[in-house]
């Protein structure tokens, strides 16, 4: 997808970032092999999961302690990576809201908790055109929130409902020289490109905005403080709940984390909760039945199909 993108857009233009993106393909075509131009993004036995565990590996273990030094958490082919996944999320997601998403955030009540994995800003949008959320949903202590390119306070006022987006997000943003976390309220207003900015703390021009999204490494690292903390919140949440809904993950065995985090829940859980399940998966099915200690949920193979279904 990333490669129809680049082919298919202005992107090209941008002959800054073309130039990272270039760099980052030749660096990972020494492992795999390959075309060392766009052509490799094609290639079939491609996992966005183990490049991202190898530059990972690269730079902690192999990489000169120069960039640690400096307050840098990821090398900077991460960092086009992830600012090229972002890239390609976005133009995927271009066009009106999601009238799926806006139905599902109407249906919120007051104390709802949703827990994401995604980096997109699908379900944030859609809870902040139903007032369902606000700055506050995140749970992160942001310095200041970006609006219409202005820097601003951000919301203090609670919301209704809280969404914890346990990868980080797209509009997340981090200065590497004073560690303020910032936020990009609506997607149109995220950086693009690896550029420098003006942190609204420290007003350097030479701190750089790092991206805060956790990769779906094999074995991930959550060295950001905010989003360790993010979990431990998370965690404190998960009391008792009446009825759990999930949509779409499949609680893979990679993501060891997550599943932690369910049997934490199992163990407060008192009676077994109402489960729908959302997904065409019935092995996932089975491994959420397993985690929760569930006998039965409510299936349902699409969200269309849940949707239209009788809601309590």
């Amino acid at each position: 997808m990333a490669r129809l993108v680049i082919e298919n857009t202005g992107m090209k233009s941008d002959l800054v970032f073309m130039s990272e993106v270039d760099r980052l393909i030749k660096t990972i075509v020494q492992y795999y092999g390959g075309h060392d131009d766009l052509r490799f993004l094609s290639k079939e036995d491609l996992s966005l999961e183990d490049v991202m565990t190898l530059l990972d590996v690269d730079f902690r273990l192999f990489s000169s302690p120069t960039s640690q030094r400096l307050g840098m958490n990821e090398s900077s082919q991460m960092r086009t990576l992830k600012d090229l996944l972002s890239r390609t999320l976005e133009y995927a997601l271009t066009g009106p809201p999601c009238a799926k998403h806006r139905e599902l955030a109407d249906r919120m009540n007051d104390g709802d908790v949703v827990i994401s994995l995604n980096y997109d800003l699908l379900m944030d949008n859609a809870m902040f055109e139903a007032d369902k959320g606000k700055d506050s949903c995140y749970h992160m202590n942001f310095n200041k929130v970006n609006i219409d390119g202005n820097w601003k306070e951000p919301v203090s006022r609670k919301s209704k409902v809280s969404l914890f987006k346990l990868h980080g997000s797209l509009n997340w943003v981090r200065c590497t020289l004073c560690g303020s976390l910032l936020l990009y309220r609506f997607r149109k207003q995220i950086l693009t490109g690896w550029i420098p900015f003006n942190c609204p703390r420290c007003s350097s021009d030479e701190s750089v905005a790092e991206r805060v999204m956790v990769p779906p490494l094999q074995s991930k690292d959550y060295r950001d403080k905010d989003m360790t903390f993010l979990w431990i919140q998370t965690d404190r949440m998960l009391k008792a709940f009446k009825k759990i809904v999930c949509i779409g993950y499949s609680f893979p065995s990679a993501d060891s984390d997550m599943r932690a985090l369910m049997r934490r829940l199992r163990s407060r859980q008192p009676h077994p909760p109402e489960v729908d399940f959302v997904s065409p998966d019935s092995d996932a099915n089975e491994r959420m039945k397993t985690l929760l200690g569930i006998k039965r949920t409510n299936r349902f193979p699409n969200l269309s199909d849940y949707l239209s279904s009788p809601w309590e």
